[in-house]
């Protein structure tokens, strides 16, 4: 991050208050909500997947909050998601949690997981009994 990019701080930590005394200009001033949500949802996790949900931005938004992942459109009928986790496992959980029709794009290794995951679920209700 450069010194004069938009940045979000934490109110939280903010221990003391000084004025800097000098005036501040805006200049293209980000949008708020925006800013704040990115940066929580692309914060410092070990592992990142891009997924394609084949809902438009409006639902995906819905499902996957901002605060989680970053969005973007891929036509009218489909969105791009980024998720940040703590390892390929805890991301192919999340994924299957949203129950809803998905396709990994990268990492393979979440992916792998996600396949894993899905066929010990299969295995588990075809032999009606768990492991």
């Amino acid at each position: 991050m450069r010194r004069n990019e938009w940045r979000t701080f934490r109110a939280d930590r903010v221990g003391q208050i000084q004025p800097a005394g000098r005036p501040v200009e805006f200049i293209d001033p980000p949008d708020p909500a925006l800013l704040v949500s990115r940066s929580i949802a692309t914060g410092t996790y070990p592992l990142y997947v891009t997924i394609r949900l084949p809902l438009p931005l409006d639902q995906s938004l819905r499902l996957i909050p901002p605060t989680v992942g970053t969005h973007r459109p891929e036509g009218p009928d489909a969105t791009i998601v980024n998720i940040g986790g703590p390892d390929a496992d805890g991301l192919a959980k999340y994924l299957l949690s949203l129950a809803t029709p998905l396709r990994v794009l990268s990492p393979d290794d979440v992916r792998e997981a996600l396949l894993c995951r899905t066929r010990e679920l299969f295995e588990d209700n075809v032999n009606g009994q768990p492991r």
